[in-house]
């Protein structure tokens, strides 16, 4: 893939339907989380969160499937506890992934990644010690 962030962010504009900002409580069955806000597609019910707190309306990626969304939190289990457990750094972790999959470090991270890129990244994540190599 050759991924790049504006690449990216115009996957959320390809899409057909209309996309609301509202509260993400509509996608997690009336629990709200982070800041409370996100992108959704009223068609396909992808969705996205948005940055800050308070919420503003710059996106945190690109709209999610919910198959996108299994793949990020597949591999953010995987991913996460490598830098939590201070094996290497946050940065560090994304800068390894982004050479394993051939793409730049500035264009690695789960929220950019469309279904094919968090296919691949969840392969790479499954071997455990992916952050060694």
């Amino acid at each position: 893939s050759t991924l790049s962030p504006s690449s990216a962010a115009s996957d959320v504009y390809k899409r057909q339907g209309r996309v609301i900002n509202v509260s993400n409580a509509v996608i997690y069955n009336g629990h709200t989380f982070g800041n409370g806000r996100c992108y959704l597609c009223v068609n396909c019910r992808a969705s996205c969160g948005v940055h800050g707190n308070p919420a503003t309306r710059r996106p945190l990626g690109v709209l999610a499937t919910p198959e996108m969304n299994f793949f990020k939190q597949s591999c953010h289990k995987k991913f996460d506890p490598v830098w939590r457990n201070n094996k290497l750094s946050r940065d560090q972790c994304y800068k390894q992934l982004a050479k394993l999959m051939g793409i730049c470090p500035k264009c690695c991270h789960f929220g950019w990644f469309n279904q094919p890129d968090l296919e691949l990244a969840n392969a790479i994540l499954s071997d455990e010690s992916w952050y060694k190599r």
